[in-house]
């Protein structure tokens, strides 16, 4: 028996799992399958018939509008009566509206590690910068690393919006730190992390160029799947070279069709977690254009396929370019001035179909830069597989996932085990009325341990419900709902990992034990 609790102990009890959480080993296997998926023999002279396709389940379709002037430069001041949104060339009502300068501002800086809960419920624009030690040669690595580092004292101490550092290297991806303002912070973290020889980039030919491509966009999957649900537009401020050895044009024909598919699902994730993609190139030596036409951009920018997620997200491709701190504030400085705008789509028929969005403008001389459109594909639940897929992915992964708030806590029990305490933010969680007028919510939560091996080692996962009455329902929503159980908890644990999903409407929150704070109970 558990206990779930708001102020005092709620009714709830604990269910068994139905599905099968995968193990560390069985997840990292995907990237291998990914590889194969993507890499068979290149077809000379072939050109391209596919285009990628993004599907959305959304009926309420949110779009993050960045709007420049002639000198490409973001306008603000714009209304709801400037902008009107079509559909398919069918005018939408426009259901909700908010300028940039209506998006709340940040709270103070933080200094908090990765794995903390910077900012939650802010919907100002966040910034991720992402080095890319796995694609990039060596002189254009330590360039970008240059360039981080000038960017942040440039615009110390205290940054306009919340940044994470995240870089990717030969054989894992690393949250250098979570979301902060602190450029002390930051710079820390990055003198911290010691620089690798991109022995990946240095083999070159098709394989490898696959394998990179493949572990590319297995980042910018999970970078969406922490952020999904989490309030706010993302950018994704990516510095990295692209893939020229594997172009679209270059594909065999029934190769892009394979690409296509998995390009536009990761897009399409990055679209419903709010993420916009910044592409920087660290070559040096003129913004790319970024209209879309179906056939990935133009002849220039077109042939890099990492490169042609930045336009479709609503982002931007730099490349030629130098000063590239300068290109990583224009990036933050774009992604910031932008404007959320949302409809119900008039079209009520869900047939799958893509559905084309246009945004027109008042103003002479302005652009607007948003997502070209999305599949009208019914909602339907989660599989089994699916949930596991996502719980893993949670507990595998270094970034923390924010839709649901989690604070948790673990004292040593009984040998082995030890007593979790986790307190979860009301409004992110879905509830339940039952004919007796209380409230039920239910979440799974999975608890994994790592020893003296970094790996997981142990998992424990449980599904929890609490019921409350309708004098603690209404209770100020700032009061967790408070979870308490036992689990396995090995003598020899220096890292817990605690993912916790709402099993109606999805949301994952995850929390970090480290062992620092298990000596100090």
């Amino acid at each position: 028996m558990t206990v779930g609790q708001l102020e005092h102990p709620a009714e709830c009890c604990c269910k068994p799992w139905r599905g099968r959480l995968r193990s560390a080993k069985l997840a990292s296997l995907w990237l291998i399958i990914l590889v194969a998926f993507f890499w068979q023999p290149v077809g000379a002279g072939q050109t391209a018939t596919e285009e990628p396709r993004f599907r959305s389940t959304s009926r309420l379709v949110v779009l993050d509008v960045v709007v420049t002037d002639t000198h490409g430069q973001p306008v603000r001041g714009l209304t709801t009566g400037d902008f009107t949104i079509l559909e398919n060339g069918v005018q939408q009502n426009v259901a909700s509206f908010e300028a940039p300068v209506q998006h709340p501002g940040s709270p103070a800086a933080t200094t908090a590690r990765a794995g903390s809960h910077a900012n939650e419920t802010s919907n100002v624009a966040r910034n991720i910068l992402v080095l890319d030690e796995l694609n990039n040669p060596v002189l254009d690595e330590a360039y970008g690393r240059q360039s981080i580092e000038k960017y942040l004292r440039k615009h110390g101490p205290i940054l306009n919006q919340p940044t994470s550092l995240i870089i990717v290297g030969q054989e894992r991806m690393e949250l250098a730190h979570d979301y902060t303002r602190n450029t002390a912070v930051l710079l820390e973290a990055l003198k911290e992390h010691h620089a690798e020889l991109p022995f990946a980039q240095m083999r070159g030919g098709a394989y490898w160029a696959s394998e990179r491509l493949a572990k590319t966009l297995w980042v910018l999957e999970q970078i969406a799947a922490a952020n999904l649900h989490f309030a706010g537009r993302k950018n994704v401020i990516w510095i990295g070279a692209g893939f020229p050895e594997l172009t679209w044009r270059n594909l065999a024909a029934e190769d892009r069709h394979k690409f296509a598919a998995t390009i536009g699902g990761i897009a399409n994730e990055l679209f419903e977690a709010r993420l916009a993609v910044y592409t920087l190139n660290p070559q040096g030596l003129a913004v790319a254009a970024t209209s879309y036409d179906g056939t990935f951009g133009d002849a220039t920018t077109g042939e890099l396929v990492f490169e042609s997620l930045a336009p479709e997200t609503g982002g931007k491709i730099f490349r030629l370019q130098n000063a590239l701190d300068e290109l990583i504030a224009a990036s933050m400085e774009d992604g910031a001035a932008y404007y959320t705008l949302s409809y119900y789509p008039s079209n009520h028929i869900w047939d799958g179909q893509f559905r084309n969005i246009k945004l027109l403008l008042s103003g002479k001389g302005l652009e607007a830069r948003v997502r070209k459109g999305y599949y009208a594909v019914a909602q339907s639940p989660l599989s089994d597989d699916q949930v596991d897929n996502r719980l893993s992915d949670a507990v595998m992964s270094p970034i923390p996932y924010r839709a649901l708030n989690v604070h948790a806590l673990v004292t040593p029990a009984a040998p082995g085990s030890g007593k979790y305490v986790l307190r979860i933010d009301r409004d992110a969680l879905y509830w339940q009325t039952l004919e007796s007028g209380k409230r039920r919510c239910e979440v799974t939560v999975v608890t994994a341990t790592t020893g003296s091996d970094p790996q997981f080692s142990t998992h424990n996962v449980r599904q929890l419900e609490a019921v409350l009455d309708a004098q603690q329902y209404l209770k100020p929503s700032d009061k967790p709902v408070v979870f308490n159980f036992v689990a396995e908890l090995p003598t020899d644990t220096r890292l817990v990992k605690v993912v916790v999903r709402d099993s109606t409407n999805g949301n994952i929150g995850t929390a970090e034990i480290t062992r620092e704070a298990l000596k100090g109970h």
